[in-house]
Protein backbone atom coordinates (compact mmCIF):
# COMPACT_ATOMS: atom_id res chain seq x y z
CA UNK A 1 0.00 0.00 0.00
CA UNK A 2 1.37 3.43 -1.00
CA UNK A 3 1.23 5.50 2.19
CA UNK A 4 2.36 8.88 0.84
CA UNK A 5 -0.36 11.46 1.49
CA UNK A 6 -0.93 15.24 1.45
CA UNK A 7 -2.37 17.15 4.42
CA UNK A 8 -3.68 20.72 4.00
CA UNK A 9 -4.67 22.15 7.40
CA UNK A 10 -4.16 25.66 8.77
CA UNK A 11 -4.55 24.77 12.46
CA UNK A 12 -0.99 24.01 13.55
CA UNK A 13 -1.98 21.94 16.57
CA UNK A 14 -4.29 19.71 14.52
CA UNK A 15 -1.79 19.50 11.66
CA UNK A 16 1.05 18.33 13.93
CA UNK A 17 -1.23 15.92 15.80
CA UNK A 18 -2.40 14.29 12.56
CA UNK A 19 1.15 14.23 11.16
CA UNK A 20 2.60 12.54 14.24
CA UNK A 21 -0.12 9.94 14.47
CA UNK A 22 -0.10 9.02 10.79
CA UNK A 23 3.70 8.95 10.57
CA UNK A 24 3.77 6.62 13.58
CA UNK A 25 1.33 4.44 11.63
CA UNK A 26 3.74 4.25 8.69
CA UNK A 27 2.45 7.08 6.50
CA UNK A 28 4.63 9.67 4.81
CA UNK A 29 2.85 13.01 5.25
CA UNK A 30 3.54 16.14 3.19
CA UNK A 31 1.84 19.03 5.00
CA UNK A 32 0.75 22.55 4.05
CA UNK A 33 -0.76 25.28 6.23
CA UNK A 34 -2.65 27.00 3.42
CA UNK A 35 -3.83 26.56 -0.14
CA UNK A 36 -1.25 28.83 -1.74
CA UNK A 37 1.75 26.89 -0.44
CA UNK A 38 0.12 23.67 -1.62
CA UNK A 39 -0.51 25.03 -5.14
CA UNK A 40 3.01 26.43 -5.43
CA UNK A 41 4.68 23.23 -4.20
CA UNK A 42 2.75 20.41 -5.88
CA UNK A 43 2.89 20.22 -9.67
CA UNK A 44 1.26 16.80 -9.98
CA UNK A 45 -0.01 14.05 -7.72
CA UNK A 46 2.12 11.20 -9.01
CA UNK A 47 3.35 9.15 -6.09
CA UNK A 48 0.70 10.41 -3.68
CA UNK A 49 -2.19 8.16 -2.70
CA UNK A 50 -4.62 10.50 -0.88
CA UNK A 51 -5.26 14.12 0.13
CA UNK A 52 -6.65 15.35 3.47
CA UNK A 53 -8.00 18.88 3.17
CA UNK A 54 -9.57 21.36 5.56
CA UNK A 55 -12.45 23.41 4.14
CA UNK A 56 -11.77 26.56 6.18
CA UNK A 57 -8.35 27.70 4.98
CA UNK A 58 -7.07 31.30 5.41
CA UNK A 59 -6.47 32.07 1.74
CA UNK A 60 -7.96 29.71 -0.86
CA UNK A 61 -11.03 27.78 0.27
CA UNK A 62 -10.92 24.03 0.55
CA UNK A 63 -13.78 23.85 -1.95
CA UNK A 64 -11.72 25.73 -4.55
CA UNK A 65 -8.75 23.44 -3.95
CA UNK A 66 -10.94 20.35 -4.41
CA UNK A 67 -12.09 21.73 -7.76
CA UNK A 68 -8.50 22.30 -8.86
CA UNK A 69 -7.38 18.88 -7.69
CA UNK A 70 -10.27 17.12 -9.42
CA UNK A 71 -9.51 18.89 -12.70
CA UNK A 72 -6.08 17.28 -12.64
CA UNK A 73 -6.41 13.92 -10.90
CA UNK A 74 -8.76 11.29 -9.49
CA UNK A 75 -6.82 10.90 -6.25
CA UNK A 76 -8.98 10.16 -3.17
CA UNK A 77 -9.89 13.26 -1.13
CA UNK A 78 -11.07 13.28 2.48
CA UNK A 79 -12.41 16.55 3.88
CA UNK A 80 -11.39 17.50 7.42
CA UNK A 81 -13.69 20.21 8.69
CA UNK A 82 -15.39 21.79 11.67
CA UNK A 83 -18.35 22.45 9.39
CA UNK A 84 -20.61 19.44 9.55
CA UNK A 85 -23.73 20.70 7.82
CA UNK A 86 -25.36 18.67 5.09
CA UNK A 87 -24.82 21.60 2.69
CA UNK A 88 -21.05 21.55 3.23
CA UNK A 89 -20.97 17.79 2.72
CA UNK A 90 -23.08 18.04 -0.41
CA UNK A 91 -20.89 20.77 -1.89
CA UNK A 92 -17.73 18.87 -1.08
CA UNK A 93 -19.01 15.61 -2.53
CA UNK A 94 -20.38 17.42 -5.56
CA UNK A 95 -16.91 18.79 -6.31
CA UNK A 96 -15.41 15.33 -6.05
CA UNK A 97 -14.49 14.67 -2.41
CA UNK A 98 -14.83 11.03 -1.38
CA UNK A 99 -15.37 11.25 2.37
CA UNK A 100 -15.28 13.61 5.35
CA UNK A 101 -14.46 13.70 9.05
CA UNK A 102 -15.81 16.39 11.36
CA UNK A 103 -13.64 17.98 14.03
CA UNK A 104 -13.06 16.81 16.70
CA UNK A 105 -12.39 13.41 15.15
CA UNK A 106 -10.85 10.13 16.21
CA UNK A 107 -7.33 9.63 14.84
CA UNK A 108 -7.94 5.89 14.84
CA UNK A 109 -11.04 6.33 12.67
CA UNK A 110 -9.24 8.82 10.41
CA UNK A 111 -6.39 6.37 9.80
CA UNK A 112 -8.88 3.57 9.12
CA UNK A 113 -10.72 5.70 6.56
CA UNK A 114 -7.47 6.71 4.88
CA UNK A 115 -6.39 3.08 4.55
CA UNK A 116 -9.81 2.09 3.20
CA UNK A 117 -9.74 4.80 0.51
CA UNK A 118 -6.18 4.00 -0.54
CA UNK A 119 -7.07 0.31 -0.75
CA UNK A 120 -10.22 1.12 -2.71
CA UNK A 121 -8.37 3.38 -5.15
CA UNK A 122 -6.01 0.52 -5.97
CA UNK A 123 -8.91 -1.76 -6.83
CA UNK A 124 -11.22 -1.81 -9.82
CA UNK A 125 -14.94 -1.05 -9.63
CA UNK A 126 -15.56 -4.76 -9.41
CA UNK A 127 -15.48 -5.74 -13.05
CA UNK A 128 -14.26 -4.79 -16.50
CA UNK A 129 -17.47 -5.42 -18.41
CA UNK A 130 -19.25 -2.48 -20.05
CA UNK A 131 -22.80 -2.34 -18.69
CA UNK A 132 -25.93 -0.83 -20.22
CA UNK A 133 -28.77 0.60 -18.18
CA UNK A 134 -31.53 1.92 -20.43
CA UNK A 135 -29.82 4.66 -22.42
CA UNK A 136 -26.67 4.68 -20.28
CA UNK A 137 -23.35 3.09 -21.20
CA UNK A 138 -21.27 2.36 -18.09
CA UNK A 139 -17.60 1.84 -18.95
CA UNK A 140 -15.36 0.72 -16.04
CA UNK A 141 -12.14 1.00 -18.05
CA UNK A 142 -12.69 4.71 -18.57
CA UNK A 143 -14.52 5.16 -15.27
CA UNK A 144 -17.16 6.98 -17.27
CA UNK A 145 -20.89 6.89 -17.94
CA UNK A 146 -22.18 8.02 -21.33
CA UNK A 147 -25.60 8.97 -22.64
CA UNK A 148 -25.75 9.43 -26.43
CA UNK A 149 -21.97 9.75 -26.43
CA UNK A 150 -21.92 12.47 -23.77
CA UNK A 151 -19.82 11.81 -20.66
CA UNK A 152 -21.91 12.52 -17.56
CA UNK A 153 -18.70 13.17 -15.56
CA UNK A 154 -19.38 11.20 -12.42
CA UNK A 155 -16.99 11.14 -9.50
CA UNK A 156 -15.31 7.83 -8.72
CA UNK A 157 -17.69 7.21 -5.82
CA UNK A 158 -20.77 8.00 -7.91
CA UNK A 159 -19.50 5.69 -10.64
CA UNK A 160 -18.80 2.85 -8.22
CA UNK A 161 -22.29 3.09 -6.72
CA UNK A 162 -23.93 3.03 -10.14
CA UNK A 163 -21.74 0.17 -11.39
CA UNK A 164 -22.49 -1.90 -8.29
CA UNK A 165 -26.24 -1.50 -8.69
CA UNK A 166 -26.26 -1.91 -12.49
CA UNK A 167 -24.14 -5.07 -12.29
CA UNK A 168 -26.83 -6.67 -10.11
CA UNK A 169 -30.12 -5.37 -11.56
CA UNK A 170 -32.26 -7.93 -9.73
CA UNK A 171 -30.74 -7.28 -6.31
CA UNK A 172 -31.66 -4.70 -3.69
CA UNK A 173 -28.71 -3.41 -1.67
CA UNK A 174 -28.95 -2.11 1.87
CA UNK A 175 -27.01 1.04 2.68
CA UNK A 176 -24.59 -1.06 4.68
CA UNK A 177 -23.98 -3.32 1.68
CA UNK A 178 -23.48 -0.33 -0.64
CA UNK A 179 -21.02 1.28 1.75
CA UNK A 180 -18.97 -1.83 2.36
CA UNK A 181 -18.87 -2.73 -1.35
CA UNK A 182 -17.95 0.78 -2.55
CA UNK A 183 -15.88 2.18 0.32
CA UNK A 184 -14.18 -1.17 1.07
CA UNK A 185 -14.56 -0.49 4.79
CA UNK A 186 -16.88 -1.38 7.67
CA UNK A 187 -20.12 0.60 7.80
CA UNK A 188 -20.37 2.95 10.78
CA UNK A 189 -24.02 3.84 10.23
CA UNK A 190 -23.46 7.30 8.74
CA UNK A 191 -26.32 7.41 6.23
CA UNK A 192 -25.54 10.99 5.20
CA UNK A 193 -22.46 9.89 3.26
CA UNK A 194 -24.44 7.42 1.14
CA UNK A 195 -27.54 9.62 0.82
CA UNK A 196 -25.51 12.58 -0.41
CA UNK A 197 -23.62 10.58 -3.03
CA UNK A 198 -26.79 8.87 -4.28
CA UNK A 199 -28.62 12.20 -4.52
CA UNK A 200 -25.74 13.73 -6.49
CA UNK A 201 -25.63 10.67 -8.72
CA UNK A 202 -29.35 10.89 -9.43
CA UNK A 203 -29.06 14.57 -10.28
CA UNK A 204 -26.27 13.92 -12.80
CA UNK A 205 -28.14 11.01 -14.37
CA UNK A 206 -31.19 13.21 -14.88
CA UNK A 207 -29.19 16.12 -16.32
CA UNK A 208 -28.38 16.62 -19.98
CA UNK A 209 -31.64 15.27 -21.32
CA UNK A 210 -32.23 12.45 -18.85
CA UNK A 211 -35.65 12.24 -17.29
CA UNK A 212 -35.83 8.71 -15.91
CA UNK A 213 -35.40 7.48 -12.36
CA UNK A 214 -32.48 5.10 -12.72
CA UNK A 215 -32.10 4.30 -9.02
CA UNK A 216 -35.05 3.32 -6.86
CA UNK A 217 -35.17 3.78 -3.10
CA UNK A 218 -36.76 0.83 -1.37
CA UNK A 219 -37.85 2.25 1.97
CA UNK A 220 -36.53 0.26 4.87
CA UNK A 221 -34.30 -1.77 2.55
CA UNK A 222 -31.97 0.34 0.42
CA UNK A 223 -31.45 0.83 -3.33
CA UNK A 224 -31.71 -0.99 -6.64
CA UNK A 225 -31.65 0.08 -10.27
CA UNK A 226 -34.84 0.64 -12.20
CA UNK A 227 -34.76 -1.00 -15.63
CA UNK A 228 -38.05 0.45 -16.85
Amino acid sequence: MNKKIILIEDDGEIRHMVEEYLEADGFEVTSFEDGSSFIHSIDNFEGFSLILIDLMLPDISGMELIKRIRSAANIPIIIITAKGSDLDKTLGFGLGADDYVVKPFSLIELAARIKAHIRRASMSSGGDQILHLRDLCIDPKQYAVFRAGVNLKLTRTEFDILYLLAAHPDKAFSKEQVYEAVWKAPYYGDENVINTHVNRLRAKLKANGGNAEYIKTLWGIGYKVSES
